[in-house]
């Protein structure tokens, strides 16, 4: 029933035996063609640090990968799948071990020791935490797909 919300755009909310619905934009990239990943990212990209300052020429500083690439590859490997994964559906990832994920996984992909600087990262990427639903605690965002790497 959740999954079906989100794919028509709406949320339930209740509070005080009351229903309210809640609308949101969802677009759905799940069934975009290859050759257009790169159009719809270049539409719909999140802010993000590299996106938001001025373009600079030049050698500068900066990262060889972009933290949501590195969260993807993380995640398509598979190697760690019994503490952080995708969920069935490959919409959203679920964090199912954060003591186990700092030790073994953050200091290897992010170089983080403190789980508050992933969830600052993914806050910056614009990932939202799902509150509620057969997906509580899970992370999601319209461009974070299994399997499409190019819209990250």
């Amino acid at each position: 029933r959740y999954y079906n919300s989100i794919m028509t755009g709406t949320t339930r909310n209740l509070t005080m035996n009351k229903c309210n619905l809640t609308r949101h934009q969802y677009h759905d990239y799940s069934n975009v063609i290859e050759d257009k990943l790169d159009d719809a990212a270049a539409n719909q990209c999140p802010p993000s640090p590299e996106n938001s300052r001025k373009v600079r020429r030049g050698p500068r500083g900066g990262v060889a990968t972009p933290f949501p690439v590195k969260l993807h590859q993380l995640l398509e490997e598979g190697k760690h799948s019994d503490i952080i994964s995708w969920q069935p559906h490959g919409r959203c990832f679920i964090l199912r071990k954060p003591h186990e994920f700092l030790i073994k996984v953050m200091t290897k992909y992010f170089k983080q020791t403190k789980l508050t600087s992933f969830q600052r990262q993914l806050n910056l990427y614009a990932f939202k935490r799902i509150s509620s639903g057969p997906d509580k605690g899970a992370y999601y965002h319209e461009l974070f797909l299994r399997g499409k790497v190019k819209l990250c």
